[in-house]
């Protein structure tokens, strides 16, 4: 018997002899010895206790023979060798004796059970399916034995074609091993068969624009025969026509250098034997020297014209995008400039922030009202980047707003979601309506208001009606009498509503107009976005407060369109609070705006040498971060040029916008193109003219980077990002007085960004950036299987190569012994023993009284009933006494009897 906790028997120590010593002093109503029994009985119930908390297993030995079958369906493994699998694991289940225990699953990059554990299986047609771009044996073989049971012989037997290409089924292995787990490998035969495939493109890191890129393409091939290779590298394709032999075939082309920046070169092989295309395109990077290449990516289209225009005037290439490029198109730009977005999606944030701080490239975001705190910056991987806080820090400075709240008292709003439903049902009854709800909020949010801010409600059904006009905040009884005349009755006519709010806020004179529109959305309208953009092109903000019921979409894009937020209310409750959050947040004004002149503040290359601006006409409000650099301040001492060094790359903050409604002094300002110029040049990576060698081969990814000079104890290291968002760390090797090389194994296919560093004890004396872009996975190459693998994972779980199918259930040298868990039996038994103590301390027990207990219990003979004797009683014999004396006494009776006499 062994203990699965058995810290918890160290409780016996102090619990013993405190039970014994309580027992003992307490006053006795029973005898000595009874009492001694029941200190016994509690010593004993508690023993059993804390052994039972202990967790005692009784092992011993058991004959279940347990086998999983591991077949291999990643892209290596030929439809030959899927026939082989199959056969083999029917010939296995065919051999197995009625009561061995077997599973199936498949693997590739994942693994998927295709069969449960249990007797008597027989072979079925395989039906799961796995990602077959990876062969993942580890992963596989750590799945598998947590199906197997931890007892009797347990076996997992690998079908697979020993071609590894993720994970380390070594190390895993090895767990196995210590579980007593052992691992059969079949190994399969299998061919390439007729294919050609891009090994490899390969080009020089960097040449000069206008200069030629000699481009050396890697093609293998299984046969000989002829075939097509296309090139292509931002011009016209360059085809050519190639005769293939079977193995490496190296073909050279020069290809143009057209432009500037990261020029990506690809190359595709169409051969008429090819019978995977998946391998059938490479690609390689090079950077074109010339004028740095600008990513501008705007917000509102034309607001980039101005900054393009004056960037390349500045001699910088600047290309203007919708959006943020993906991970892939990233590389090829030196620095993005953000021009007045919104907070881009999660994943799009985090590949911005890697962007900068681990590939070293330059980052600008630019204000405007879509960016910063109006653009949700805050708590975001973009804002984590940037020198500023998209928050600020000082919000008591903040400009009275203007909002009316357009609430729908519709026949619908008199229901309810009562118990979560989330449907429009008006038969539900029993909570509390939307339209109560509303008046909640709406009352908390103007209580949330200052005594200068202006506060309208309008109701709305088939018509309108205004529950609060229009005007400066009120006295809390005008307040609650106002929003107690909301009533639910009636259509709804979202439209009509918005455009009497529209018109009312157009005539108000302050700055800040927002409108908040609450509504379960019955009662659909075509024209609401239009709407929409209405009230946005007026200068208004509108944001939707839907109940999760009806227009869901149509009302999340009237608040993208109103430039507000959304917020889905499937929770009712929470309305009320939701009310307040949005109006404090529409109050919390991040705009300042007037006629403000920067002023220089900390010493920046950029500013060196201005003397003079021209003032600009508003701002985001936001604040420094502790380690930025604020090279012009704006206002009251607010950032409005910010930057400073984020991990390997450089990223700054401009807080007003590069457009007419801010900055129209300014880009018609003779300074503007200088300016801008020394902003994008700050933020430029410092290695851009020698990047690192990043190459595609066999083998992975290669890297060489030639650091110049450098002392002969500096160390160089290459971080690379895979395409998954992981990070590799890959130490370099110095092979010579410049150069140090690397290597790392290719993980998927997709974008590899690689950052080198060459650096003594604190400071970095060289550095650069490249990176490559994988096309297909290292499972569609040529690769060889490991010859080793299979006696490998045998020898460690001592288990067997390529075994006969007949033998796959055949014991396993070690098996596991069965456990069965016994503290439910010490548990009750330690009850018991308690209501046994329990009755030795209350009850008193003499001498002979378990005799008598039993007599108790055990039923008396029957005895017939004597004649009645009615003859004359003996002289000086009471007549009674005669009768008494006539009947048949019981005998329990007449104890009792006797016993009360004496």
């Amino acid at each position: 018997m062994t203990f699965l906790r058995p810290w918890w028997l160290l409780l016996l120590v102090p619990l013993l002899p405190t039970v014994i010593v309580i027992a003992r002093s307490g006053r006795a109503v029973v005898s000595p010895r009874q009492n001694a029994i029941a200190t016994s009985v509690r010593v004993l119930g508690v023993t059993l206790l804390v052994a039972a908390l202990a967790q005692p297993v009784l092992t011993g030995a058991t004959g279940t023979t347990s086998v999983l079958f591991l077949l291999d369906r990643s892209a290596s493994v030929d439809a030959a060798a899927l026939q082989e699998q199959e056969a083999y694991l029917a010939a296995a289940l065919a051999a197995a004796d009625p009561e061995d225990l077997a599973a199936v699953a498949v693997f590739g990059r994942d693994i998927r059970l295709d069969a449960a554990l249990a007797a008597g299986r027989v072979a079925t047609p395989i039906r799961a399916t796995v990602d077959g771009t990876s062969t993942d044996i580890s992963t596989a073989l750590r799945g598998a034995a947590a199906v197997l049971p931890s007892e009797g012989s347990r076996r997992i037997v690998v079908i697979t074609d020993a071609v590894e290409t993720a994970g380390d089924a070594r190390t895993s292995a090895r767990e196995l091993s210590r579980q007593g787990i052992a691992v059969d490998v079949v190994v399969l035969q299998t061919s390439q068969g007729s294919d050609a495939l891009i090994e490899s493109v390969g080009a020089p890191a960097v040449v000069r624009e206008g200069d030629v890129i000699p481009v050396g393409v890697v093609v293998s091939a299984t046969q000989a025969g002829p075939a097509e290779l296309v090139l292509t590298a931002g011009g016209e394709p360059i085809r050519l026509q190639v005769d293939l032999q079977p193995g490496r075939n190296v073909i050279e082309v020069d290809v143009p250098a057209a432009g500037s920046g990261v020029v990506r070169i690809g190359a595709e092989v169409i051969a008429g034997f090819d019978r995977r295309p998946e391998n059938n395109r490479g690609e390689a990077l090079v950077r074109v020297l010339g004028p740095a290449q600008v990513a501008l990516v705007e917000g509102v289209p034309g607001e980039a014209d101005d900054l393009r225009r004056a960037l390349e005037a500045g001699g910088v290439d600047a290309d203007v995008l919708s959006g943020v490029p993906g991970e892939d198109r990233l590389l090829e730009y030196d620095a993005v400039v953000l021009v007045n977005v919104r907070a881009p999606e999660p994943d799009v944030a985090e590949a911005l922030a890697s962007y900068v701080e681990e590939l070293g490239r330059g980052l600008i975001v630019i204000g405007g009202d879509r960016a910063y705190g109006l653009g949700d910056y805050h708590d975001t991987a973009l804002e984590a980047v940037l020198p500023v806080n998209s928050n600020p820090d000082d919000l008591i400075r903040r400009q009275p707003i203007a909002q009316i709240l357009v609430i729908d008292t519709s026949g619908s709003m008199a229901d309810c979601h009562c118990d979560g439903v989330n449907d429009h049902d008006p038969s539900l009854q029993g909570g509390i309506n939307k339209t109560d709800i509303s008046r909640a909020g709406a009352a908390l949010a103007i209580g949330a208001l200052e005594d200068t801010d202006r506060i309208g409600v309008l109701a709305f059904t088939s018509g309108t009606s205004w529950a609060l006009p229009l005007g400066l905040k009120g006295s809390q009884a005008d307040i609650a009498g106002a929003l107690g005349s909301l009533s639910p009755a009636g259509d709804t006519e979202i439209g009509n509503a918005l455009l009497v709010a529209l018109e009312e806020l157009k005539a108000a004179p302050e700055e800040l107009k927002h409108m908040v529109l609450f509504t379960d959305g019955w009662g659909e309208e075509s024209r609401l976005l239009d709407i929409a953009g209405q009230i946005a092109d007026s200068g208004i903000t509108l944001s939707v407060l839907g109940t999760g019921e009806g227009t869901g979409d149509t009302l999340r894009r009237m608040a993208g369109i109103g430039g507000g937020r959304f917020y889905r209310g499937t929770n009712l409750e929470a309305i009320p609070e939701i009310f307040v959050e949005e109006t404090l947040t529409a109050a919390r004004s991040l705009v300042s705006e007037g006629s403000f002149l920067p002023a220089l503040a900390a010493p920046s290359q950029i500013t060196a040498g201005l003397t003079a601006s021209p003032p600009l006409r508003g701002y985001v409000l936001t604040s420094r971060k502790p380690a930025a650099t604020v090279a012009l301040e704006i206002g009251p001492g607010d950032p409005l040029l910010a930057v400073w060094q984020r991990g390997l790359g450089r990223a700054a903050a401009w807080t007003s916008d590069s457009t007419v409604r801010w900055s129209a002094d300014w880009v018609t300002w003779d300074g503007f193109v200088d300016f801008w110029g020394r902003i994008v040049r700050d933020v430029l990576p410092p290695g851009r003219e020698t990047p690192p060698e990043v190459r595609l081969t066999s083998s992975g990814i290669s890297i060489t980077f030639d650091a110049g000079e450098v002392p002969l104890d500096a160390i160089g290291t290459a971080q690379v990002r895979t395409p998954g968002g992981g990070m590799v760390v890959v130490p370099l090797q110095r092979v010579d007085a410049t150069t140090f090389t690397g290597t790392t194994p290719l993980r998927e296919p997709g974008a590899y960004w690689v950052a080198v560093r060459v650096e003594m004890p604190g400071t970095v004396v060289a550095s650069g950036s490249g990176g490559v872009v994988a096309g297909y996975a290292e499972e569609f190459t040529f690769a060889d299987p490991d010859p080793a693998l299979a006696p490998d994972l045998a020898s460690i779980t001592g288990g067997r190569v390529s075994p006969a199918a007949v033998a796959a259930f055949d014991p396993a040298p070690v098996r596991g012994d069965a456990q069965r868990s016994i503290w439910p039996f010490l548990a009750a038994l330690a009850l018991g023993l308690f209501v046994l103590d329990i009755a030795l301390r209350r009850l008193v027990v003499a001498r002979g009284d378990l005799g008598r207990w039993k007599e108790a219990l055990t039923p008396a003979a029957k005895e017939p009933v004597a004649a009645l004797d009615t003859s004359e009683p003996v002289a000086d014999q009471p007549a009674d006494e005669a009768r008494r004396e006539a009947l048949p006494e019981e005998e329990t009776l007449g104890q009792l009897l006797r016993r009360k006499r004496k």
